[in-house]
């Protein structure tokens, strides 16, 4: 214990200058904190002050307060943690509407309390009781492991006979639909399957309802007869959007990535910015959006702070959760199954990952199965060969089903990973891929044991983006369905996850000189918990509560007497 309080003594001499050398006294100043910096050069420290948005000294209680004046806010944290603001590096933001108001979309999760197939139906009745006959019907994020299985066309039809019904899967990679839905999307016995998808059949050749990858895109035009979450009115959809980013900010999260967007979407999020939108926004621009991309992004009217725009999503490969992922092997619970071909195969991916290698853009390249992965290391390869460019920091979004070879491949290619941290929620779903898969799905320790650069994400509304949440899945590898542990071999430390929420996101952004920890001259981005998560026992990890949310040295977010309050 000796030792431990001399290191500590000398890491909270390391501070900055005396506030006598400071041209003015700082803006806020927290005390009595249990620091964890994320800053290797000072891991621990007791207090932070914070002038004009950015961190001026961290370091000793009597170090910092040396920085106070009279106006200055001071924050005794007795002993709370305080963290870097965290960063989702990957994820869908979406407008949260009411979901049984006409423009809502049901939750059919189990965080919306769908736990069994008596419940889905009942939630799908209710919903169906308010609207007229024949309005859209449109819900998301059920679990097949939960419901038993993945409902058909005519069970639907049972539940609900005069709405066209559509539930996309936890995952977003595949739907159910019934016949009304069927009729509306004008889809008939001789509807083919598109390219990368498919309308799954029954055994005697009839839909099943079952709807893979991109033939889900069949069912985008359906609106029904009445108000549609498809045309939400634009006042809707931004209140919708503000209590989206308030939830983000209650789980801590000061910067988000929106992982595959329309140019439309980005003039939302610049009009949220200009409104005082205080998460930071890194878009990655959909492949369909690459030379609007390259023609806007330079624009003066395009330079809104906190407003990134560098990458490209691309989808080179389908899911793991949803069981359309292509790999090698057969999948564990059907010898003939190697999941479903990508729509976007070599021959689109690789000019197009060259293309964004000479324009000195970022790639994010979604992948899950070990043969998609390989394919894009395969383009990534082929550009770092006939575009040499420093510093590309090419990304593998979800890089599920990995080996070994993988893992060296990527390490050689300076590639970076942005790996699912949703065992919790949905690890009864890997069952399908085979024990002998599950410590090489989401690989997050052979990634850093290999020096491979990884972020956190939730892929939210894949899994809920509570931080907490995920850093506790990453932890413990367990499911909450079946108390089952998938891959303990992978298992993060506490601080090791949280690593990745804060500097390892940061990272992937090209943001690290920025934010990601708790240092002098960074963005004052930080976060406030009731506990250490590296002190309390892993599975209780979720339920630590998140006091307050700092950006730029301004709470943004409290929680007052079990109450939040936002200043947004």
């Amino acid at each position: 214990m000796a030792k431990w309080h001399i290191w500590l003594a000398a890491a909270l001499a390391l501070t900055a200058a005396p506030a006598s050398a400071q041209p003015a006294p700082a803006d806020l100043v927290i005390t009595g904190a249990h620091i964890k910096t994320m800053d290797p050069a000072q891991p621990l420290a007791q207090a932070v002050a914070v002038r004009g948005g950015r961190i001026i000294a961290v370091g000793s209680n009597a170090a910092v307060t040396a920085f106070a004046g009279p106006a200055t806010q001071r924050i005794d944290a007795a002993g709370k943690t305080l963290l870097p603001g965290f960063i989702d590096t990957h994820m869908h933001p979406r407008p949260a509407i009411d979901e049984m108001s006409p423009y809502g979309t049901l939750d059919m999760s189990a965080e919306g309390g769908v736990h069994d197939r008596a419940q889905f139906n009942a939630k799908l009745k209710a919903k169906a009781a308010l609207l007229p006959a024949g309005a859209l019907i449109i819900g998301r994020g059920y679990g097949d492991d939960l419901i038993g299985g993945h409902p058909t066309r005519a069970e639907l039809d049972a539940v609900v006979p005069d709405h066209p019904v559509m539930i996309v899967h936890s995952s977003g990679h595949r739907l159910v639909a019934n016949s009304a839905a069927f009729a509306a999307a004008g889809i008939t016995a001789a509807t083919k399957d598109p390219d990368g998808g498919q309308l799954e059949r029954d055994a005697s050749g009839a839909f099943s309802g079952r709807v893979l990858e991109t033939a889900q895109r069949l069912f985008g035009e359906v609106k029904g007869s009445g108000p549609s979450p498809r045309a939400i009115p634009p006042e809707v959809e931004e209140a919708g959007y503000v209590q989206e980013f308030r939830n983000f900010l209650s789980y801590g999260i000061t910067g988000i990535a929106d992982a595959g967007i329309s140019p439309d979407k980005a003039v939302m999020y610049r009009r949220l910015l200009g409104k005082g939108l205080p998460v930071s926004i890194y878009a990655m621009l959909l492949a369909d959006h690459v030379d609007w991309l390259l023609a806007n992004r330079a624009k003066p009217e395009w330079q809104v702070p906190g407003l990134t725009l560098r990458t490209v999503k691309i989808f080179a490969g389908n899911s793991l959760s949803g069981h359309t992922a292509l790999l090698y092997g057969p999948y564990a619970d059907d010898p003939r199954y190697f999941g479903l071909e990508p729509k976007v195969q070599p021959a689109v991916l690789n000019p197009l990952i060259r293309k964004l290698q000479a324009a000195g853009l970022q790639a994010a390249v979604h992948a899950n199965g070990d043969k998609e992965i390989d394919r894009v290391l395969d383009a990534f390869a082929a550009a770092a060969r006939d575009v040499p460019r420093a510093d590309t920091r090419m990304r593998v979004e979800h890089a599920s089903i990995t080996n070994p070879s993988i893992i060296a491949r990527a390490k050689a290619l300076d590639a970076c990973f942005a790996p699912h941290s949703y065992i919790l929620n949905h690890g009864a779903k890997l069952d399908a891929y085979g024990e002998k898969r599950f410590d090489w799905i989401e690989p997050n320790r052979h990634a850093l044991d290999a020096g491979i650069c990884i972020g956190g994400t939730s892929d939210h509304p894949v899994s809920p983006p509570v931080v907490l949440e995920r850093i506790q899945s990453l932890v413990t590898r367990t499911a909450a369905s079946n108390g089952r542990v998938y891959g303990a071999s992978q298992r993060l430390t506490p601080d090791e996850a949280l690593r990745a929420f804060t500097m390892g996101s940061a990272y992937l952004q090209f943001e690290e000189k920025e934010r990601g920890s708790i240092s002098v001259g960074k963005r004052a981005d930080m976060v406030m918990l009731a506990a250490d998560p590296a002190a309390v026992p892993p599975d209780q990890i979720a339920r630590i509560a998140v006091l307050a949310t700092y950006v730029a040295g301004k709470p943004v977010y409290e929680l007052v007497e079990g109450k939040p309050r936002f200043a947004w």
